[in-house]
């Protein structure tokens, strides 16, 4: 189904909608499926016989395995988004990603669990790159941003299932296997089905496209984008800087409630607050992200957000009460709500005909923030105790805000929508 008619050049706006849908939900399974996880760990212990201290380490085991599944999928499904289009990778880890959890919940001891682990890290990963790169290609059709938006689809669908995995969790407190079979297929439908709608090889913009324009007063760039070494050492350092935004988010999601509750000197019920508090500002980040870099330009938004999520950090580290504190927390969740979003659009338009690559690269580095951020915050809390937490995140967030509108001006600037009709689509040439 071409995107262009020949007699009037008019885009179908229909396949556009159903391709933004799509995505909206590559995200939200992606969320989901990561709340399932999350809230069915205690049942999941419970069937491999690793209840309390004793089990830490098994299943830290396999929280690793996930880990490193999760970067290798990140970066080796680039090359076959790239080859045979975001539809039919995309398509795949949605249907596959939901259903490897199912076998966890019925094999037993380590090593089986581990190679199931590192399977649903590696699609996961692959999900997550896959998503986002289709993501970058609509995003491209629109001439505007629009990949924050579609990065609020996830902690909306780990809010949604985050409840329903609760509710199993109260009820099946030995096995996780109902919760993984009934959310597992049901996702797994629905992403057959949402996965139909996103845009084949052949319904791609040229990657060309965005070259042709000229630049807007918020975008500035170079005409054109070179390839090869340059890009690469480009999307490395595109890496670099969503590590530091892993590393930041991981520090709040697995020490915000301890730091909160021992700093501040509060109960652990107001404590675990500052991490929802966290996450809620994070999704309203997101709704809005879009639309504040439209009127600002992107690179503005990023130094900007960096910039706010450093000032939280540097406030709950001051902090002398919980509601400071937890007013902290809430510039956190804002100053990293669009911060990934944006450079990873970024990335990926700065070569469109290698998305899948490049997203893929940038993924697998910022993955690694899964692996070596539980130590960086246990090493920081062993020398100076909970309340430099929040330190590791201060220093990366400011180095964000530097760095990454730099690395960002290397991106071509939006093709705005009247500019998109003389387009030729892509030629598929594999």
């Amino acid at each position: 189904m071409a995107l262009f008619s020949d007699s009037t050049s008019r885009f179908q706006l229909t396949k556009l909608r159903k391709a933004r849908l799509a995505t909206f939900f590559g995200f939200f399974q992606l969320g989901a499926m990561i709340l399932i996880w999350s809230t069915s760990t205690s049942p999941l212990r419970a069937h491999l016989g690793w209840g309390g201290s004793d089990g830490d380490s098994n299943f830290g085991l396999l929280a690793l395995s996930i880990g490193i599944g999760a970067t290798v999928g990140c970066f080796a499904i680039g090359p076959f988004i790239d080859r045979y289009g975001p539809r039919t990778t995309t398509t795949l880890t949605l249907v596959l990603y939901p259903l490897i959890y199912i076998p966890l919940a019925f094999l037993n001891g380590l090593v089986a669990a581990m190679i199931i682990g590192a399977l649903i890290g590696l699609l996961r990963g692959a999900g997550d790159t896959a998503v986002n790169a289709h993501g970058v290609q609509v995003e491209r059709y629109y001439g505007r941003p629009i990949m924050s938006a579609f990065h609020a689809a996830y902690p909306a669908g780990g809010f949604v299932l985050g409840l329903v995995g609760s509710a199993f969790a109260n009820h099946f407190i030995d096995s996780p296997a109902v919760a993984y079979v009934s959310t597992g297929i049901l996702m797994s439908v629905l992403g057959l089905a949402f996965g139909q709608w996103m845009l084949s090889q052949d319904e791609l913009l040229a990657p060309e496209a965005e070259h042709t324009a000229a630049p807007t007063q918020n975008e500035k760039t170079s005409s054109t984008a070179p390839v090869g070494t340059a890009t690469l050492v480009i999307m490395v350092g595109f890496g670099v800087l969503l590590l530091g935004s892993q590393l930041s988010e991981g520090a709040i999601l697995d020490w915000g409630q301890e730091f909160v509750r021992r700093h501040v000197g509060t109960t652990a019920g107001l404590a675990a607050t500052a991490v929802t508090v966290y996450s809620g500002a994070q999704f309203v980040g997101r709704l809005f992200g879009d639309r504040i870099a439209e009127a600002l330009g992107s690179r503005t938004v990023v130094a900007g957000s960096g910039l706010l999520g450093a000032a939280g950090a540097v406030t709950a580290m001051l902090a002398g009460n919980a509601t400071v504190a937890l007013i902290g927390f809430a510039m956190l969740g804002l100053g990293l709500a669009c911060m990934a979003p944006l450079m990873l659009s970024a990335a990926g338009r700065r070569d469109p005909a290698n998305a899948g690559r490049n997203i893929g690269l940038v993924n697998a580095l910022g993955y690694g923030g899964m692996l070596v951020g539980p130590a960086a915050i246990t090493l920081i809390v062993d020398r100076g105790g909970i309340a430099f937490v929040p330190i590791l995140p201060a220093i990366l967030l400011v180095l964000v805000a530097l760095f990454g509108p730099l690395l960002m001006r290397t991106a071509p600037q939006y093709l705005r929508r009247e500019e998109i009709a003389p387009v030729e689509r892509r030629t598929v040439s594999h």
